[in-house]
């Protein structure tokens, strides 16, 4: 089982513009109603007449501050969603340094449409874990335990390739805990055929590579 290639996943390193109203108040992202307000009175004050400013200036931060407004309304309610996300962004962050640091590879998913709401920065507390590879790599129940000690907090993860490492039933029966889990790897384990074809019939299962035993025999 191959994951896809890791080169075509992750972040992209150029973030998205901020909307021009938003860039007009110098304000960046996430932003709400109250930063606006506050932006457009100092931008305002600067920019009246009154003041020394072009009356061109001043209704360009009129308008700005109208769009921005808007553009805060409509977006603000995701910023709860994505306060909520932060356990979950730990968690893989930890998930993913520890299958690195074993040798491991993994995939994960951005959501391109986020950026142009919340700032790149932001947007990465959303990035979702998919895929792990841990194929031929020293590890076994020990590893595959502390990974998935907090199954919740891998609620995105579909593919796990543990193909040639040492995880035996013991660690295995925990990936049933996995809910997103589509796609598994467990050739050349020492997981129990039975565990195997259990593992294949977990609800949303795809595949499960490894449930044959002339297969294994014939890899030997």
């Amino acid at each position: 089982m191959e994951l896809p290639n890791p080169e075509e996943s992750g972040r992209s390193k150029k973030p998205k513009p901020r909307p021009e109203a938003v860039k007009r108040l110098g304000l960046s992202l996430p932003v709400t109603e109250q930063d606006v307000k506050q932006a457009f009175f100092k931008e305002a004050q600067r920019a009246h007449p009154d003041h020394g400013g072009a009356a061109s200036d001043f209704i360009e931060v009129q308008r700005a501050f109208d769009e921005a407004v808007e553009f805060a309304k409509r977006n603000g309610k995701r910023l709860p969603w994505i306060g909520a996300q932060m356990p979950i962004y730990v968690a893989q962050i930890e998930a993913i340094e520890l299958v690195e640091q074993w040798g491991g590879v993994v995939v994960t998913e951005t959501l391109d449409w986020l950026e142009g709401t919340v700032g790149d920065d932001f947007a990465q507390l959303a990035d979702r874990l998919k895929g792990i590879d841990l194929s031929g790599r020293p590890v076994g129940d020990a590893e595959l335990t502390r990974l998935t000690a907090d199954p919740a907090h891998l609620p995105f993860l579909e593919s796990v390739n543990l193909a040639d490492t040492e995880v035996t039933d013991a660690s295995a029966l925990r990936l049933t805990r996995l809910a997103s889990l589509k796609r598994l790897d467990l050739r050349g384990t020492k997981v129990t055929f039975p565990l195997r074809r259990t593992l294949a019939r977990q609800p949303g299962m795809e595949h499960v590579e490894g449930t044959s035993r002339v297969g294994e025999w014939l890899r030997r």
